[in-house]
Order: structure tokens, then C-alpha cells, then sequence
């Protein structure tokens, strides 16, 4: 009994040591595959995309997996314990690197091939066991075959699969977060990575569909929340922590940027902060390298970011990676247009268009090649006439084309087209009754003109441009002679008001703007279809709420309405955009900034400001009504004497009035001495009345309001 009693205990022994030994050799193998994982990211960002794809390929086919029924710590299992892998993560990465490849090498096709490698990848996440990395996984395939499905023109079964995602995806912030076991740093990392992604688009939506969105999700939309969590993935350094610090940098930099808002000085050494952390390992990333360019065009040092593209342009993956190729001599372009070197930018432009060409890519050839076309008119020379026709061909060529799906840029490009040939072709009437000169000069006028509503609208040109740049531009549009034309007349004020609005000069835009729009009533059809009215006034909206007068700025977002911007019109998708963007920060200001006063009918309101101790002092008040009126005094008490003094005698207010605003200065005030703002109502036997305002007081002052 007792050799078999020890016989039977040693077995045991053995076989424990050995589920011990399968644990640490899977546990080991598992931490092998995250870092695989990392690596093959690592890759794709340093420009390998073959390396990186093959290494997704082999986890994909050859990841972990766990089949033992004993339990250890921090392992997540079925209560079966069936088995856990990692391949579905790897597939996901397969499916995306394969995406991002083909998109760069102009591979036909390549929508079709990351669909199905998707489709695998959920295949493999829904075989593993049920813990929250399987939710992340199968919840980013549904995600990102919706947005594929987008882009392969099926947006029913793409906005079906993004809302399926929800169903995985929303337990990232509870589970995924939280989570602490094995594989932490690919869980959490891809957690705050989705969720900050998350966060920052839909905080791009229009309000209400905000609200729907965090109704429907139970998650909290706002943009500082999305940020917050980017900068946590990249601090915690988790498998997705260099793309975290992309996507930081890119909405900072560029994001922040097309939706009219300055970025401040602590925002700008966060992201050299972010390229320094990332230098080591991503030394020729062109994903750094392209936002890195735009860094430096922020801080308007054009050499550098130009600098920076001539570089990269060096390196041989470009060689395959075509569209990269591509996107750099555009960005090129538009850096020469910021620092008005118009040869500069044809050439780039026209480098450009041939990659396309060469590529057997039809899309974006002919904005490329008109932009060509207009730049190389603008610079002169002994050879841009040549150089203006070859383009030109190159246009009409793709015009002739059998193709339906143009994006907007070529549509306007053909647009554009269309009108130089009327005005300038063989047999318009400009050519019999003009001399050449002449016919020259408005030949360049024109093409001046086209290019600067890109360069000011969709390139942004003018952001970058140093102040004296941004002088010589505006001299080059006000000797272009378009005074005789209101429309053109109207358009070239509409660009200068826009490029204003990059300088931060508010006034000088305001009085660009007033100049567009009084010619309203003289515009004809063209600038109807292209949106100028309607940009005028929400460019005097945007001017206005950086004065801080929302009342006015509320009132040119109703006079866009009054335009009746439809979808046919060029700028239509523009505006919509950027009216939402002005509406929302329109009301975090009246949030952030004011206070609302509820004033009864028949009573008042006094506002008090007291001062705490001797010193000088000045108050600023600055208010509106929503409608209907209001009686507003203000009188000033010393706490020594028995007088009043009034400092605004009485007046009756309406909403018609816009902003209120005033202010009271005291040199050597006391301690005691009060301040009083009177809003009464009592003339009003029915209907309260809505004060919406702010006081600017010291912080010796105190203030309290009373309703009487």
C-alpha cells in the first residue's frame, strides 16, 4: 500500500510540475506574441510595411494558445478553460497594415483585400474564449469594415457594421480599462486608444447629435477627455502608444487648425515633447515625418518643414509606397504656395499629378494638374507657357475620361477648366478685342485668384505665412484688378478675410468682410453657387465671437440660414461643417463665461460688487438679452457718505441691442465701497425677463446678487 500510495503522489508531483512547466511556456509564448505585436507596429510606422505585414501573418497563423483546464493567475479562460489566443489581434493587424499598404502602393483592389482579411480576423476573435480582449478585437473588425464599407460606396451595410461595433466596444470603459490580468498592455492600451478616437470625433459633430451619441453610449463626449486619454496611452507605453502620440499630434496640429482654432504655446511643446520621445525607434517614420512638416509650418518656419519633406523624399520605400510619394509633393506645394514661391509649388504640383498618372490613378490627377497649370501662369517665365499648356492637356485628357466618381477637387478642377477656356480659349471673345499684354494680365489675375481660395480654404496656406507673407499676398489679390467684376471682387475680399482670420487680425478681417458684403445686392449667379455670401458671414460670426460679441456672432450664423446654402453649392459641405463648429463654441463661451439672470415680472435684480480693501479698482460688465427688454443702471456707493454716484443713468434695453458692455474705474478705492448693477423689470406685469452676462472684477472684490 505504501509503494503505491508513493507511486501514485509522485505521479501527481509530476504532473502539477508539468502544468506548471505548460503555464510558463504558454505565459512566455504570450508575452513573445504582444511584443511580435509591438514590433510589427514599430514597423509599419518606420516605413516597412512588407516586414511588418509578414510578422502579422505568421501570429495570424501561429499565435498562442492555451488548452489546459488548470487555473492560474491573471490568466482570462472560459470557466471550461477551452483556450485564449492572441491570433484575432494579430489578424486585425494584418487587415489594417494590409489596407494602409495598398492605399500607399496604389495596389488595385486593396478595399476588397482588408474587408476579407477583417472578415478572418473576427473569425479567429470569435473562436477565442470569452474574456474582454475578444470584445476589443471583434469590436475594431466591425469598426473598421464599416468605415471600408464607407469607402467601397455601401454606406448602408458600413454604418450597420460601425453600430454592430458598439455591442463589443462598449465595454472598453469598463472592462477594458479596468483591466489588470495577462495582456494588459495591449488591452488597456487599445482601450484608450479607441476611446480617446472616439471621444475626439464625435466631439467634431454638431451638438445635438453629440448629446444622441452620448445618450446612446452612456460615454462622455469631450474633446479634453479623448486628448487626455491619447496622452495616457503614450505615457503608459502599451503596444499602441506611438500611434496614441500620432493622433494626439495630428488633431493638435492640424486638426485644431482646419476647425479655426489657434493652438496655444504649452500644445506645441507637447508635440515636440511627442517627437523627441519618439525619435529612437521612428527616426524615418514618414507618418512623423509628414506631421512633423505641419509642426514646423504651425510655428511658421516654412525651411524647416520644407526641409523636413526633401528628406524624407530621399528614402528609398517611397519607391513602392507611390501615394506617399504623391502626398509629399503636395504637401511641398502647398509650403512653397505659403512662402509665395509659385514656380516652386507648379513644379511639385505637376511631380505630383505624373505619380498618378504613372500609377494608372485617374482621382486627384486633374486638381493636381490645374493647380499646376494656374501656378506656373502666376510665376511667368520664358517657359510657362509651355508649361500651362502641358498641363492644361493633362486636364482636358482626364475630362474626356468614362468616369463618374470624380472626387470634388476634380469636379471644381473641370469647373475651373471649363471657365478658362470661356473666358481665355481659342474663341472667346477676350482673345479678338484684347491686346496680348492685356489678355495676359487677366489670364495670371485669374489663376491668382482660383489658387487663393485654396490656398486660404483647403490648404490653409496662409496659416503658415509670416507676417510680411501674408502683406505681400494681400497686395498681389488688391492689384489683381478685379474691381470690375463684383463677383470677383466679392471673392478676392472673402480670401483676404479668411487669411486675416489665420493671421489672428480681427479687424482688418471685419473690414474685409464688410467690403464682400456690400456688394451682395451686385453678385450674380457663380457666387451664389459657390457659397461667397454665406462664407462672408460666417466669417464675421467667427471675428465677432473672438471679440466676444456672441449676440453678433449669433446673428451672422442666422444670416447664413437666410442664404440658403443647398447641397449643389461648392462650399455646401464646408460651411455646414464650420457653422456647427462656431455654434458649439458659441455656446461653451456663453457656458465657460457668463451667468444667466432670471429677472421676474414686476421685480429686479441688483448684482453688488464690494470691495474687500483700499486699492484701485475696475469692473467691465458685458451683457444681452434673448429677446424683449430691460431697464439697466449702474451707480457707485461709497461705504464714507451718505451719496450715490450714478455711473450709467437709467436706460431702457432690448435684445435688438446686441451687447451691452461698460466699465468703471476707481483710483484709491476703500474697503466697503460697492459697486451696483441694476437690471429692473418692474415695468412688466407678465413676462420675466433672461439677462445673460459676465462681470469682470479684482480679486479684492466680491460679488452677490440679490432679486428683489
Amino acid at each position: 500500500y505504501t509503494h503505491t500510495h508513493t507511486r501514485q503522489r509522485n505521479k501527481q508531483q509530476q504532473r502539477m510540475t508539468s502544468s506548471n512547466n505548460n503555464n510558463d511556456n504558454w505565459e512566455d509564448q504570450f508575452h513573445k506574441d504582444i511584443e511580435s505585436i509591438r514590433e510589427g507596429t514599430r514597423l509599419y510606422l518606420s516605413n516597412d510595411f512588407q516586414a511588418a505585414e509578414n510578422l502579422f501573418r505568421e501570429g495570424m497563423e501561429h499565435g498562442t494558445v492555451k488548452n489546459d483546464n488548470d487555473d492560474t493567475t491573471n490568466t482570462p479562460k472560459e470557466e471550461d478553460g477551452t483556450k485564449i489566443d492572441l491570433r484575432g489581434a494579430f489578424a486585425v493587424q494584418f487587415a489594417i497594415v494590409g489596407l494602409l499598404r495598398g492605399v500607399a502602393s496604389m495596389e488595385d483592389d486593396q478595399l476588397d483585400e482588408c474587408l476579407s482579411r477583417l472578415w478572418k480576423a473576427d473569425e479567429l476573435a470569435s473562436n477565442d474564449t470569452a474574456w474582454v480582449g475578444r470584445k476589443v478585437c471583434r469590436g475594431i473588425c466591425y469598426l473598421m469594415a464599416g468605415i471600408v464599407e464607407c469607402l467601397r460606396k455601401q454606406p448602408l451595410q458600413g454604418v450597420v457594421h460601425m453600430a454592430r461595433s458598439w455591442i463589443w466596444l462598449r465595454s472598453l470603459k469598463t472592462e477594458a480599462l479596468e483591466y489588470d490580468g495577462i495582456g494588459k498592455e495591449i488591452v488597456r492600451s487599445a482601450a484608450l486608444l479607441a476611446l480617446g478616437a472616439f471621444a475626439l470625433i464625435l466631439s467634431l459633430l454638431p451638438d445635438k447629435m453629440i448629446k444622441a451619441a452620448s445618450w446612446t453610449t452612456g460615454f462622455d463626449v469631450k474633446r479634453s477627455v479623448g486628448l487626455d486619454m491619447l496622452v495616457t496611452c503614450q505615457k503608459e507605453g502599451g503596444v499602441y502608444a506611438p500611434i496614441a502620440a500620432l493622433g494626439w499630434i495630428a488633431f493638435t496640429v492640424d486638426t485644431k487648425a482646419f476647425i479655426g482654432e489657434m493652438q496655444t504655446e504649452q500644445e506645441l511643446e507637447k508635440c515636440e515633447e511627442l517627437f523627441k520621445w519618439a525619435e529612437p525607434q521612428y527616426q524615418q517614420s514618414l507618418f512623423f515625418s509628414i506631421l512633423e512638416a505641419d509642426l514646423y509650418a504651425s510655428q511658421r518656419k516654412l525651411p524647416k518643414a520644407l526641409g523636413v519633406l526633401e528628406r524624407s523624399m530621399k528614402l528609398k520605400c517611397l519607391e513602392e509606397l507611390r501615394a506617399l510619394k504623391a502626398m509629399l509633393y503636395y504637401k511641398k506645394a502647398i509650403y512653397n504656395l505659403a512662402a509665395l514661391e509659385f514656380e516652386e509649388a507648379a513644379k511639385a504640383y505637376e511631380a505630383s499629378q505624373q505619380i498618378y498618372k504613372a500609377a494608372g490613378r485617374r482621382s486627384l490627377g486633374p486638381s493636381m494638374a490645374m493647380k499646376a497649370a494656374q501656378c506656373y501662369f502666376i510665376a511667368g517665365g520664358s517657359s510657362s507657357k509651355e508649361s500651362v499648356e502641358r498641363m492644361l492637356e493633362e486636364v482636358a485628357t482626364y475630362e474626356a475620361m468614362e468616369k463618374s466618381n470624380w472626387p470634388s477637387s476634380d469636379r471644381q478642377s473641370f469647373r475651373e477648366y471649363k471657365e478658362y477656356e470661356e473666358l481665355f480659349g481659342m474663341n472667346a471673345a477676350a482673345n479678338k478685342d484684347e491686346s496680348d499684354d492685356l489678355l495676359q494680365k487677366k489670364k495670371a489675375s485669374w489663376c491668382l485668384l482660383k489658387v487663393s481660395i485654396g490656398m486660404v480654404i483647403m490648404m490653409r496656406c496662409t496659416l503658415w505665412m509670416s507676417p510680411d507673407q501674408a502683406s505681400q499676398f494681400e497686395k498681389m489679390l488688391d492689384e489683381g484688378g478685379y474691381e470690375s467684376n463684383p463677383d470677383d471682387e466679392a471673392l478676392k475680399n472673402m480670401c483676404l478675410a479668411k487669411m486675416h482670420s489665420h493671421q489672428n487680425a480681427i479687424e482688418p478681417g471685419l473690414s474685409r468682410c464688410e467690403a464682400g458684403l456690400s456688394l451682395s445686392s451686385q453678385v450674380g449667379e457663380s457666387s451664389h453657387k459657390f457659397g461667397t455670401v454665406a462664407m462672408l458671414h460666417y466669417l464675421v460670426g467667427h471675428f465677432n465671437h473672438l471679440k466676444g460679441k456672441i449676440r453678433l456672432a449669433e446673428a451672422s450664423l442666422s444670416n447664413i440660414t437666410e442664404q440658403h446654402v443647398t447641397k449643389d453649392v461648392v462650399l455646401h459641405h464646408y460651411l455646414s461643417f464650420k457653422t456647427s463648429q462656431l455654434k458649439g463654441r458659441i455656446k461653451r463661451t456663453i457656458e465657460e463665461e457668463y451667468e444667466d439672470l432670471n429677472v421676474s415680472a414686476g421685480k429686479k435684480a441688483v448684482i453688488y460688487i464690494e470691495m474687500q480693501d483700499s486699492s484701485d479698482i475696475t469692473v467691465e460688465w458685458d451683457w444681452f438679452l434673448a429677446d424683449r427688454d430691460i431697464d439697466f443702471d449702474v451707480r457707485f456707493k461709497p461705504k464714507s457718505g451718505n451719496y450715490e454716484s450714478e455711473v450709467v443713468p437709467v436706460v431702457r434695453k432690448s435684445y435688438e441691442n446686441g451687447h451691452v458692455e461698460g466699465s468703471f474705474r476707481l483710483e484709491g478705492g476703500k474697503a466697503g465701497d460697492v459697486l451696483q448693477l441694476t437690471f429692473s423689470n418692474a415695468y412688466s406685469y407678465l413676462r420675466g425677463k433672461v439677462v445673460t452676462y459676465k462681470v469682470k472684477f479684482p480679486t479684492t472684490a466680491t460679488k452677490r446678487v440679490e432679486l428683489n
